[in-house]
Order: C-alpha cells, then structure tokens, then sequence
C-alpha cells in the first residue's frame, strides 16, 4: 500500500515506501460496555447508573463522562429528565431499550415549586432553610423491598423528595443507619469515586437489614393520590377537587409553614394532640407528628384537606397563626394566577374570626365529640368539676345558649364563659381542670413514668418524656417537668422505690456552736 495517492516527491526513493494500515480507535464510540445488569422493576436511573460505574470500579462522574459522554459536575440531576440524545447514548452502549430507560427516569411527570428536593415535606425545610447537600443527598428507603431484592436498588418514587411510605409493604420508609443513627445519604452521578449505593457512608453498614414501622392507611391513600397528580398535572382533592399540580404544592407549602413557622411549641403540640385523638394515631404516630418527617406531614396534611373548610380555621385558632395573606406574604415565589386559585382552595384562612362572647361557637364545632357522646362522657366522670364542664360543652352543642348551658350545670354564665375562653386557648383537656397549682401527674401517672424511664435509662430524654405522657395519659407535661422527671428517676434502679423525704421534724443543728466570749459569772 501507498503512504500517498500521488506521486512520490522529489528526494524520496521508490524503496523508501512501506505499507500502513489506519489504527482502531481507542474508544469504539459504538462498542458495548463489558458489564451488564438488568434494570429492577421502578428502578432509578442514577441507581442503575451507580451500580454499573460500582461493577466497573470507576467513579460515576467518570463513568458517566467516558461512558455517554455527559459530565454531570454541574447537573448531578440530569438522569431525572435526560435528553432524547443522551437515552440514545445510553441504549447503544448498555444494550437496553430507549423505552425501558425512560420509564426509569421522571420524563412526562409534571414538576413544580422544587417538589423533587431531599427532605421536601420535613420541618427542616422551615426551621434550618439554608442546609445544603455537602455530603450528598438525603433519602429514606425501605428495608423489606432492599431485602427482598435479588439486587438491591433504589426506587424511583423515593427520591421524589416528599415520599413518607413504601405504598407496596405499607410501612414507613427509614431515613436513618441503624448502626450509627446518621442520616442515610447517597453521593449521585457527579461523585468522584466508586460509590456502594446501598451502605451508610458513615460506617459502611448495609440498609438491607432496616425494619419499617406499619403506616397509617390515610397517609398511603394520600400519598397515591400525589403520584397520580404528579404523573398527570391534577390531584383530585377530597374537600376542594381538581387542583393543578403547581398550585397542589403551594397549598402544601402555605399548610406546613403555617404550622412550623412563627408558631409556639405548645400551640402546635396542641395541634398534634387534636389529629393524633381525630385519626386515632398510636404513639409512634404521634411522635412522627412531632418530629416532622414526611410521614407526618402526609397525615398533618391529610387531616387538613379532608375538610378544609372547617379544620383550616380550627387549626389557625389553634396555632395562633397569621390568617392568609399573611401566610401568603411568607411565599415570594408564588405568582398572581396561582394566588388566585388559593383565595379559592383556602377561603376558610380568609374569613375573619369571631370576636367578642360569639367566639365560641367554632371552637365547639370544632370538637370531635357529639353532643351525646359528650354527655356519656359526664356522666362517666368522677369528679364534680368535670362533670359540669361536659354538660356544659354538651348543652352548647345541642344548640343551647350559654345561659341554658348554665343553668343546666347549675352555675353561673361567667363561669362557662371562662370555661369556654380556657378551651379555645389550651384545649378540651385544659378547660375541664380547674387552673390551679396542682401538679400535673397524678402520684400513679408519675411512678408509671418512673417506671419507663428506668427500663430504658441509657436513651431517655425530656422529649421522649413529653410524648409518652401525652400517649399514656393524654397529658401535655411541660419540658420544665419532663427534665425533673428525667433527673430524678434516671440513676434509680428498675423496680425499686425512692425513699421520700421527711418534711417536718426538728432541724439538725448545722454544726458547733460557738462558745460564749464574755464572762458568764463576772466576780466569781
């Protein structure tokens, strides 16, 4: 073969031409990866992604920059809504088809008001806005799906952000190592070395072995009416109807910030404790409400939208909260048209709140009792002073005035008055005792609290004292009384009783007396 088609130049010997043949390329841009795994059923693009660059060695920035030619430093995102030409890369060289990788990816699902974020739904999104993702994204998972896995990956619905429940074994999806109790976190495509998805990054255990606990069945029911609406642009509220999905996350947003910003603890811990009676939640529950994980808003939420028009002006009374445009004022980002709408979904917020001895009459509405029920409650009741409140409460919910609620209690109408004041503030349970000085646990509440913290000493703290108190008892103790619980029980042994101390008796003397400086018997 000629080195050229021409003829050779002048000084270059006929014996001085060799053949040559074009070198293959490098890197065949058509050549298969050496490496095949078999998409899981709802797996996640970047999961898939991830394992590949794992069984490869390499780290997925590499992997995905080598591989199809996408560098993912600047949109570690990018697998969530990735370009015709980038699927197209990504079929030739895997082998997969272009219709399976689009089903792995959030293509033709409507987004809106950052909904895919880590931790969307969580408290933390209000108290501690400005968290970043430095040490890779937030994400909770379920144990049993990783378990049962041939191969174990992540779903696509659990990196929606929002996400509370695993809607196929009905539990509670887990955001913690069960090792180190750290954050479960995972480093996405733009990470620069080889990434074992499914370990703690903290101390390297697997999350295979993680047990959920069982969800309340409203949360899942609510959380399958999002994905629908995510998938199609319109969520079908209970109360309220068709609502488009930008605007389904504005009132999302107004409802939870609403309830963690600018809100005392007391008043929202009032809040829990009403959804935790009305849903019949157990403890657990009730403490997810507390703790403001996605779990728990999906249930705040779902007690909210079931019947707005009633609940929204409860639940302001009892916050204490601003009412709409002021809620309103706290979203900068949120344009005319989808205001317009939310005027509409939550006119409840705009309505001004009764003033002056008519005040009343939501918060008895608002009561989960019926007027029967109430009374059936009374005459259960030990105490005089109860029993008058509930007869009260009950007349006023029949549709008595406050004057023939009175007479039915047999006290004045101030007295219901005061009651009815007292209720609106602190609840049902604090209008039925009297405002004493009396402690708040009875002696057999507090040595059953006793008796708790000492079974478990080692991982006991005033929160955990303040939630199983209200889950036994239905008691709000302060957290003043919960670090007191706390101190004095702690170091006691289990089964043992604390010898009381002695209150009346002479007083030991402190210490010598000092002997007399003058002369007791002068001239002697």
């Amino acid at each position: 073969m000629r080195a050229s088609s021409g003829p050779p130049s002048v000084g270059v010997l006929r014996s001085d031409l060799f053949a040559v043949s074009a070198m293959p390329e490098a890197f065949p841009a058509r050549a298969m990866l050496p490496v095949h795994i078999e998409p899981g059923a709802d797996e996640a693009l970047v999961s898939w992604l991830v394992q590949l660059s794992w069984a490869l060695r390499q780290s997925p920035l590499m992997f995905s920059r080598h591989g199809f030619k996408v560098d993912a430093a600047g949109d570690p995102e990018w697998w969530r809504r990735p370009s015709a030409g980038q699927l197209a890369t990504i079929a030739e060289r895997t082998g997969v088809e272009q219709a399976r990788l689009k089903a792995m990816t959030l293509l033709g699902w409507s987004i809106a008001r950052d909904d895919e974020g880590a931790q969307r739904f969580t408290s933390r999104r209000w108290t501690n806005p400005k968290l970043g993702r430095r040490k890779g994204r937030r994400v909770d998972v379920c144990g049993q799906c990783l378990a049962e896995d041939e191969r174990p990956y992540l779903r696509r619905l659990w990196l929606l952000g929002w996400i509370g429940v695993c809607p196929r074994h009905r539990t509670q999806l887990i955001g913690q190592c069960p090792g180190c109790r750290c954050p479960i976190r995972f480093k996405g495509l733009n990470a620069k070395a080889p990434v074992d998805l499914l370990a703690c990054q903290k101390c390297g255990r697997g999350l295979a072995c993680l047990q959920g606990q069982r969800a309340n069945d409203r949360s899942v029911d609510l959380q399958s009416l999002l994905v629908a609406g995510k998938k199609t642009g319109v969520v079908l509220l209970p109360s309220v109807g068709e609502v488009e999905w930008a605007t389904m996350m504005a009132v999302a947003d107004m409802l939870l910030g609403m309830i963690w910003t600018g809100v005392a603890t007391q008043h929202r811990e009032q809040l829990f404790n009403r959804i935790a009676r009305e849903l019949d939640l157990g403890w657990e529950d009730r403490l997810s409400l507390s703790l403001g994980s996605n779990y728990g808003s999906l249930l705040i939420l779902d007690w909210l939208v079931a019947d707005l028009p009633h609940r929204l002006p409860a639940a302001i009374g009892i916050l204490k909260s601003v009412r709409f445009e002021g809620l309103l004022g706290r979203h900068n980002d949120i344009d005319d048209d989808i205001a317009a709408h939310l005027r509409t979904i939550l006119a409840a917020a705009i309505a001004t709140p009764a003033v002056g001895r008519g005040a009343w009459h939501p918060w008895i509405e608002s009561l989960p009792d019926s007027a029967s029920e109430l009374r059936e409650r009374a005459a259960r009741e030990r105490y005089k002073h109860r029993r008058q409140r509930l007869t009260a409460f009950a007349a006023l919910k029949a549709g008595a005035t406050v004057g023939e609620a009175a007479a039915i209690a047999r006290v004045q109408p101030m007295s219901v008055y005061r009651w009815l004041d007292r209720g609106i503030e602190h609840g049902l349970e604090a209008a039925l005792e009297r405002p004493t000085g009396r402690p708040a646990l009875t002696s057999a509440q507090s040595e059953a609290l006793a008796q708790w913290v000492c079974a478990d000493r080692a991982n006991q703290n005033r929160h955990a004292i303040v939630a199983q108190a209200q889950a036994r008892f239905g008691i709000e103790l302060s957290l003043d009384i919960a670090s007191n619980l706390l101190r004095k029980h702690r170091d006691r042994k289990p089964g043992s009783v604390r010898r009381r101390r002695r209150l009346w008796g002479p007083m030991k003397p402190r210490g010598p007396r000092a002997k007399p400086t003058h002369d007791l018997a002068p001239g002697s």
